[in-house]
């Protein structure tokens, strides 16, 4: 038996429809003989009638019966393996705008997009950096970007916000700085020179706030634009300063002395968008970062319920990351060679 075409699995649905050759033909945008001799060769690769000829009708035969529900689903197979492959056509040719607040391109949106990034290589990702949430969710609403990345509650009726991750918030100071091997309360940071990195941020704007709670000022030895400068001028012994986990890390790795805090400061991502926008873009963008968002909390909470603290087990699983990344990385050249 020679191959079916899906072409004439649909032809012989439309008749089935449409209750004739006659209004199949119209509807289909075929001349009537063109469509008869179509099923007639479908019905000649399959050695049997499917139609059977009451008065001026057709009715199924059979084994035309017995077709119809395969038929439909080749069909349907077909039409969703289109529209997958026309989504992620769009997608690789397509651009996404993402506004984020004070602080947290480096952190959480640089490791996102880098997964992002490797999953969608040919989509042109362009950030919109907001000086306040309530900017990050002007951007959003006004249709200048697609999605929307805050560390606060966002007051906006027109916006869907989805809760996405936490951070953590620890201090960060100059190689050599004692460790107590605990968490450091605010109260003893009175005094201790501080580097101040984009004070806008929701993490400094947190930490100050419960150190002021404690009757603690915050002694600014140097400030500067963004947060990443912090890093060299802390390794450097100018001060100390505050930073989300997974950026601390990164300092720790280079000589830091990165603890936790008491009270503990954890400040709450979410996600902004307009609601009904559901392009590919967002939703693939989306998808990623709740992936890789939950797979961060989950290997910290592994970590941590192995007994370790919260910074070691941030080193640890930054570490796995890497050890990942790398080895994907190894594959790929390994492939090419």
């Amino acid at each position: 038996m020679t191959s079916i075409e899906v072409r004439q699995l649909e032809y012989f649905l439309a008749v089935h429809d449409y209750g004739g050759v006659t209004r199949a033909a119209k509807a289909l945008h075929l001349s009537q003989p063109s469509l008869s001799q179509a099923i007639r060769s479908l019905e000649r690769q399959l050695r049997t009638d499917l139609f059977l000829r009451v008065g001026r009708g057709l009715v199924l035969s059979p084994a035309g019966q017995a077709l119809v529900g395969p038929a439909r689903q080749v069909v349907r197979s077909v039409e969703r393996a289109q529209v997958a492959v026309q989504r992620v056509r769009e997608l690789h040719a397509g651009q996404i705008a993402v506004a984020a607040g004070a602080g947290l391109v480096a952190d959480p949106l640089a490791p996102w997009l880098g997964r992002f990034r490797r999953k969608y290589p040919d989509t042109v990702v362009r950030v919109e950096e907001s000086e306040s949430d309530d900017g990050v969710a002007e951007l959003v609403r006004s249709g200048d970007c697609e999605l929307g990345l805050t560390a606060g509650l966002i007051v906006c009726d027109e916006l869907e916000q989805l809760l996405v991750s936490e951070q953590h918030v620890v201090l960060v100071s100059p190689p050599g700085t004692p460790c107590s091997g605990g968490p450091v309360p605010l109260e003893q940071l009175a005094g201790v020179p501080m580097v101040v990195g984009d004070r806008r941020g929701q993490a400094w704007t947190d930490v100050e706030r419960a150190m002021a709670a404690r009757g603690v000022a915050v002694k600014v030895v140097v400030e500067v634009a963004r947060t990443a400068s912090t890093i060299p001028l802390v390794l450097a012994g100018v001060g100390s300063t505050f930073l989300t986990l997974r950026l601390a890390i990164g300092a720790q790795a280079r000589g830091a002395v990165v603890q936790e805090i008491a009270p503990a400061q954890v400040r709450r991502l979410r996600l902004l968008r307009r609601p009904g926008d559901r392009s590919v873009g967002v939703n693939a963008l989306t998808g990623v970062i709740h992936t890789d968002a939950k797979r961060w909390v989950t290997a910290l909470k592994e970590q941590q319920d192995l007994g370790l603290g919260l910074v070691a087990a941030g080193a640890a699983v930054d570490a796995r990351i890497r050890d990942a990344r790398a080895a994907a990385a190894s594959r790929q050249v390994s492939l090419a060679s």
